[in-house]
């Protein structure tokens, strides 16, 4: 490649921008626009979507309804933008919809977990299994919900994890909310050795009960035999508490059923391997 031939193309090339000026600053100009449309739209959507949750939290509405409409006015506003910015840059809408409506098989394939996820949103905010703030156990995921999304549900573990679950997983798995019923009850499991007094036992078990004053007496405290295996006698004890107090109530009677077992002479029985 000679030199003459590289300086004939740059003079080519000069040329054709000389000529060319108007519409390749027009090109610019139109791209310089879209960037600053986008921006200053996503700026705004989320300053709109902010403001629209603040509104409804004042308004007392729950805060799980208001992320996700805040989210769902935010996610609108940023699809308008994107549309305008590439109105801008010569795209227009009618020329897109028929771009994908020719491809609406490999997008409808590639967007169906999102708008899944769209669908499932909705219908938590609208039949609401779960809330912000709730403590629940989904398909073996436990968690305190932190928000509801559009395309997803933030959850918050005992230990400090933060995990995000699609929406449509949540829409698909077993529920378990730990949270929505004020009062919820207790159960548990005394084993005691063969030699005891039934009736005594029992009586023991309820005094121990009765005694916290968080135990709910209006609701029926249940003590009974509930099995004789090969090596203990089995007690069930159930008493309700509020919701908020049932993990302390649950440890505070089970050492006070062990502190009333050893006062009483009570063993509690445990296996022991003995090698021949």
């Amino acid at each position: 490649m000679t030199n003459s031939y590289i300086l004939n193309k740059i003079n080519e090339l000069t040329c054709w921008v000389s000529n060319n000026q108007s519409i390749i600053l027009i090109h610019i100009f139109n791209i310089v626009s879209a960037i600053l449309i986008i921006t200053i739209g996503v700026l705004i959507s989320r300053i709109i979507s902010n403001g629209i949750r603040h509104i409804l939290l004042v308004r007392n509405i729950e805060i799980t309804v208001a992320d996700f409409l805040s989210g769902l006015i935010r996610y609108s506003i940023v699809a308008c933008v994107i549309s305008a910015a590439l109105g801008r840059i010569g795209i227009q809408s009618t020329s897109l919809i028929t771009v994908l409506g020719a491809a609406s098989l490999a997008v409808g394939l590639a967007l169906q977990g999102s708008l899944a996820n769209l669908a499932a949103g909705v219908l938590l905010i609208t039949f609401y299994p779960c809330r912000a703030g709730e403590f629940v156990d989904i398909g073996g995921v436990s968690g305190s919900i932190i928000k509801i999304e559009v395309f997803s549900t933030t959850l918050k573990s005992y230990d400090g994890k933060i995990i995000i679950l699609p929406n449509s997983k949540i829409i698909s798995s077993v529920i378990v909310n730990f949270s929505r019923e004020q009062i919820r009850c207790n159960e548990f499991t005394i084993n005691v050795a063969y030699e005891a007094n039934i009736d005594k036992v029992i009586k023991l078990l309820r005094e121990v009960v009765e005694s916290d004053k968080r135990v709910l007496k209006d609701r029926e405290i249940q003590i009974g035999l509930n099995e004789i295996n090969t090596s203990s006698m089995k007690f069930i004890v159930r008493c309700w508490c509020k919701t908020d107090d049932l993990q302390n109530v649950y440890w505070d009677l089970l050492k006070d059923f062990k502190i009333m077992l050893d006062n009483n002479n009570f063993s509690i029985p445990y296996f022991r391997n003995i090698k021949n």
